[in-house]
């Protein structure tokens, strides 16, 4: 491949042209941090000396804004450092054949530049960006190196196939290939301007360009949580590129899907969720999930999206009851710049957006604002989303999965939900049965979790007793799923024996004496009475007072406001 001092004549013309039209200086550098060229009002104000520090921290990481000339720690050295004649400067990496090549520059050396390029910082970052490509480009066409195009398009395609985020660096960690789950899961940067020290730890970085293989290493930066894989790539004995993936909450972690498989049980009802699941998986239509707290409502979303062609590509997953009223429209739909107070520069993707492709899981649905509710019909119904603050109309290509332990009938005649869209999310209704109306499946949930906790912690604890695991069985499960895998949990942490006896249990369940079974209600208005009738129990046993119903609360693993409203709605209060 021609070098960049080679092509010189041409980057010249092309350079000087690109600086009357944006009104800058342009300046390119090779990757040894030598000067090219240059337009002549830059040649004249700084001359062909080039400080390499400055030029090796792009190298480093990409793209760097310079807008406190003589200030910046890479300014240590330079004979301008106390009287630079440059206002505002924007550098980024020029990549050809999946190498960087060198670095191109835009400066203002005035106070008129300053404003402006400060003024609309992403604006030139991008503009620089698209120089960077064009430059690039420009190289790989001079050397006709079809086979090397093709190569990258290879690359490319393979990354595509991934289902997390992928990336692929130079020997700097400047990133040269990403595909498009890394772009968006790896939203915080500009990834086509960024570099793997600004997505991981810093030793995890020089590691990696050293050599060293990493297999799912758990970091966190800057709030970003994942799991790090990284291959090198060698030539001669030498790093000359590396390979990453990324493996993210959003994600998986590589080894863990959410598959029908992870929806431990045999009996008639579980059986035919599975077999739902897989009817469904590939449909486009909302679903709607319900059931009692604790049911495993996340769990079934996650399946299906796994089940589903759009695995590959994000599931977003929303909690209605923890986003402040006031903030969740900006949430959902994201915002553009200067929409409000406060805006982010550039705006903000929302989490609709985020989901694009891939599946949005709005789980506590009931708890959704009602001035949200129109907003997000208007989404299901014409499948588009227009920003706070933008009248621009963006396509959407997701799938909408909502789950809610409230009676949503109910919200509807008391003026809480609206009945349009409760008919329009409730396409396809899956009504998840409670624990204690799958009896069979209790023992074979318990074993599954108690198995995957002995993989993290030293227990002893093997198996459970004939009279704890009877015990197990009749125990009426408020908290159905997750209120047993609370007290297995409890029991490896505590228990000392191989086997769990009903003096292992916590002593919250040993209270109440559990009766046999009871025979599976009839409807909906059997299992009310059933509720209806556990908390005036409960209200018997704790009292009245707000510490009692906190309790009762803790007890049926649901809020105090869902309590308040149970209690209304039974007129119990």
């Amino acid at each position: 491949m021609e070098s960049l001092q080679q092509l010189c004549q041409p980057i010249e013309r092309m350079i000087h042209s690109i600086g009357i039209a944006l009104k800058v200086e342009v300046a390119v550098f090779d990757n040894e941090a030598h000067l090219v060229c240059g337009t002549p009002v830059y040649l004249k104000k700084k001359g062909r000396a080039v400080h390499a520090p400055s030029i090796q921290e792009v190298l480093h990481y990409g793209s760097v804004v310079v807008n406190a000339p003589g200030e910046m720690p890479s300014c240590l050295g330079c004979r301008f450092r106390d009287k630079c004649p440059a206002t505002m400067e924007l550098l980024a990496c020029i990549k050809a054949d999946g190498a960087v090549t060198g670095v191109v520059a835009i400066t203002s050396f005035t106070k008129e530049g300053f404003n402006r390029i400060s003024g609309n910082t992403d604006s030139y970052m991008e503009t620089i960006s698209e120089i960077a490509v064009m430059l690039g480009n420009f190289i790989c066409g001079k050397t006709s190196q079809v086979t090397s195009v093709h190569t990258d398009d290879t690359v490319r395609a393979v990354m595509e196939m991934s289902a997390h985020p992928m990336l692929l660096t130079d020997s700097n960690g400047v990133i040269t290939q990403y595909n498009q789950i890394a772009m968006t899961s790896l939203n915080f940067c500009r990834l086509a301007n960024s570099s793997l020290w600004h997505i991981v730890p810093e030793d995890m970085a020089k590691k990696a360009l050293r050599g060293v293989e990493f297999l799912n290493k758990e970091f966190v930066k800057d709030g970003y949580r994942a799991k790090f894989s990284c291959l090198p790539v060698l030539r001669d004995d030498r790093v000359t590129a590396v390979a990453v993936r990324l493996t993210d909450g959003r994600y998986g972690d590589g080894n863990e899907t959410y598959s029908t498989e992870h929806i431990i049980g045999s009996t008639p009802q579980t059986r035919g969720l599975h077999k739902l699941i897989k009817k469904m998986a590939d449909s486009s239509s909302p679903v709607l999930i319900t059931g009692e707290t604790g049911t495993g409502k996340d769990l079934v979303a996650r399946a299906i999206h796994e089940q589903s062609e759009r695995r590959q590509y994000p599931f977003v997953a929303v909690n209605c009851s923890g986003i402040p009223e006031s903030l969740f429209e900006s949430e959902l739909f994201g915002y553009g710049e200067g929409s409000f107070t406060g805006a982010k520069k550039g705006g903000k993707i929302g989490k609709i957006e985020i989901a694009q492709g891939g599946t949005l899981f709005l789980d506590e649905l009931g708890e959704m604002p009602l001035s949200m509710q129109p907003k997000l019909l208007r989404v299901l119904q014409e499948y588009e989303l227009e920003r706070v603050g933008s009248t621009e109309k963006i396509p959407l290509n997701i799938r909408v999965i909502a789950a809610t332990n409230c009676d949503l009938e109910e919200m509807m005649q008391q003026g809480k939900f609206r009945k349009d869209l409760f008919y329009r999310i409730g396409v396809i209704n899956l009504e998840l049965p409670p624990l204690r109306e799958r009896q069979n499946d209790i023992l074979p949930i318990a074993m599954n979790y108690l198995k995957k906790l002995k993989l993290n912690l030293n227990t002893p604890v093997e198996r459970f007793s004939p009279e704890a695991a009877d015990f197990l069985l009749h125990y009426s499960w408020p908290g159905n799923i997750r209120d047993l895998q609370n007290v297995v949990e409890y029991v490896a942490n505590l228990c000392e024996h191989s086997e769990a006896s009903v003096r292992d249990l916590p002593s919250r369940l040993l209270v109440q004496k559990p009766a046999r079974l009871a025979p599976k209600p009839a409807d909906k208005a059997g299992r009310r009475q059933n509720e209806n009738e556990q908390i005036q129990k409960l209200l018997d046993q704790y009292g009245q007072t707000m510490d009692g119903k906190k309790r009762i609360a803790d007890e049926l693993h649901i809020s105090l406001r869902t309590l308040y409203r149970k209690l209304n709605k039974y007129n119990a209060q």
